[in-house]
């Protein structure tokens, strides 16, 4: 749970918070926007919510990897499915007499790319 989850469940604005724990609104906004918090600003809040400071900073780093995670995730899935056209150009049938000429290590990687491709394929 992060911290904009707690204020929210305690039915909290930015301003309330920022009251409640002797921190400005402007840090609030910071924090809630994915900035880290300072361990100062940790243990104003950790008070508040009446937590410790170790769960907020696990919290905080869980998010950081999320966040991390989230920005990664579309490259990774563009890498796939280029993967997966390269793949299939791989195994396009061969043409007559090509499928002849190929080496026994030739036909081993198409069939092992065959069989990684039908995995994905699920």
């Amino acid at each position: 749970m992060n911290i904009q989850q707690r204020r929210l469940e305690r039915g909290w604005s930015q301003e309330e918070l920022a009251r409640h724990s002797g921190l400005s609104t402007r840090t609030i906004q910071r924090i809630e926007g994915g900035q880290k918090a300072g361990l100062e600003s940790l243990k104003c809040l950790a008070a508040v919510f009446e937590t410790s400071i170790s769960t907020l900073m696990q919290e905080q780093t869980m998010a950081d990897q999320e966040q991390a995670d989230q920005t990664k995730q579309p490259m990774i899935n563009k890498i796939e499915r280029d993967a997966i056209e390269f793949a299939q150009a791989l195994l396009a049938e061969p043409k007559k007499g090509q499928a002849d000429s190929l080496s026994k290590i030739e036909r081993e990687a198409i069939a092992y790319a065959k069989k990684l491709l039908s995995m994905f394929k699920t």
